[in-house]
């Protein structure tokens, strides 16, 4: 049982963490409210930004020990090559999928009327570039962030319409809690963004959802628990106490029972706002079953550096980092800080850090320490696979990785 937050709040160890308000944020929110931190001997004080630049500019500032965080985020602050270096260490994932493609109503009813088989990505993309030069005009799309998993999702979507394909659009960074307003500007005629926001375009008639994240790489680390790589090696206990927190807040996270609940603390003007009162409704309320978010279940919260390494390739792709190797992955990204914290709560892990990326459609099964250990599909768009081995000589051996190079191939068709 979750023990209820104290009426009297005794003094703990400060902890100084941002969110940006998305339903993503729920595990912070969550453990806070819940008393889930002052259980772990935790007082955290949790700091609502505006915006993803500005959580990351107070991290690399100091004036947050850490946060919420995109997942190729702590990469581009780490290892950034347009910018001061700020090292951060992930050493749990938050929360997987989430993200929607949510099209104008106008753009949507096009494609709709094009005899578009709207199911399938690689032909809504297609669709979309032709409506684009039909129009002889970019179609102005928004992501989040430039090195945010929406917009590697929403590049990688369509570029699987052609090498061409993004000369016909635009796209720009928009803040989450700016979207609504953008779609109602007509600034932008479509997004790649998290939830509550696509809902919300579908509730107030702005957009529908066309495709989810899920689509374009299955059961992607979406949110991340970045923290400052200096904040966590001096204090290295209370980190593995936060982690522990996080993950109960997790596990509680996945219960439906709890989503009422849930619904009415991140309603608080302090988190997401009232706002979300209306998808009370919604037909689906807070979970959107499209997205498949989730939060503990098929060893969601195991931070693979196969996982980041695919991030990094995509954002060198994008000209947002330069070569990245497995030693500068291993230098964000921690799975034994994971399994340290896991395994004091009772929580196995799988005992390999990396795996092909792409492979499994369906869940799947890998050895972890105390037995079979249940984990997600991550199918790629396109059938895509990537299969990486660390080249660190301490990296631990990896039998599904065919190589101890990095390659991305085309699945046999």
């Amino acid at each position: 049982m979750v023990r209820p937050t104290p009426l009297h709040k005794h003094p703990g160890f400060n902890v100084r963490l941002g969110f940006v308000p998305l339903l993503d944020s729920a595990p912070l929110i969550v453990a806070r409210e819940l008393g889930l931190f002052d259980a772990e001997g935790l007082d955290v004080e949790l700091v609502r930004e505006g915006s993803w630049a500005s959580l990351r500019d107070k991290v690399s500032f100091g004036l947050l020990d850490g946060g919420h965080m995109l997942a190729p985020m702590p990469l581009s602050m780490s290892l950034a090559t347009d910018r001061p270096k700020v090292p951060v260490v992930v050493g749990m994932v938050l929360s997987r999928n989430g993200n929607g493609i949510t099209l104008s109503a106008r753009l949507h009813h096009e494609l709709t009327h094009s005899a578009t088989d709207l199911e399938n990505p690689i032909a809504t993309a297609r669709a979309l570039i032709r409506v684009a030069r039909g129009r002889g005009e970019p179609i102005r799309l928004a992501s989040v962030a430039p090195w945010s998993s929406h917009d590697l999702q929403l590049r990688d979507w369509l570029a699987s319409a052609g090498p061409d394909a993004e000369k016909h659009v635009q796209i720009i960074p928009v803040s989450p809690i700016q979207m609504v307003d953008a779609f109602r500007s007509n600034t932008i005629e479509g997004c790649c963004v998290g939830e509550p926001w696509n809902s919300l375009l579908e509730y107030e008639k702005l957009g529908h959802i066309l495709h989810s994240g899920h689509q374009i790489w299955q059961n992607a680390p979406e949110k991340v628990l970045g923290m400052r790589a200096d904040w966590t090696e001096q204090h290295n206990v209370m980190h593995r106490h936060l982690l522990r927190a996080l993950l109960a807040a997790c596990q509680w996270l996945d219960n439906p029972h709890n989503h009422r609940l849930l619904r009415d603390i991140l309603a608080r003007p302090e988190y997401l706002g009232e706002q979300i009162n209306v998808l009370d409704n919604h037909p689906y309320s807070l979970f959107h079953p499209r997205l498949h978010q989730h939060f503990f279940r098929h060893s969601a919260n195991f931070p693979w550096l196969s996982q980041a390494h695919w991030l990094a390739t995509r954002l060198t792709l994008r000209g947002q980092l330069g070569p990245v190797d497995g030693a500068m992955v291993r230098q964000v990204v921690r799975p034994d800080l994971f399994r340290n914290a896991a395994a004091s709560m009772g929580i196995d892990a799988p005992v390999i850090d990396s795996k092909t990326e792409g492979r499994h459609q369906l869940p799947f099964t890998l050895s972890g320490r105390y037995g079979p250990v249940d984990v997600a599909s991550d199918r790629l768009l396109g059938e895509h696979l990537h299969d990486w081995l660390a080249d660190n000589p301490m990296a631990t051996p990896n039998k599904e990785a065919s190589r101890t190079k990095t390659a991305t191939k085309s699945r046999p068709q």
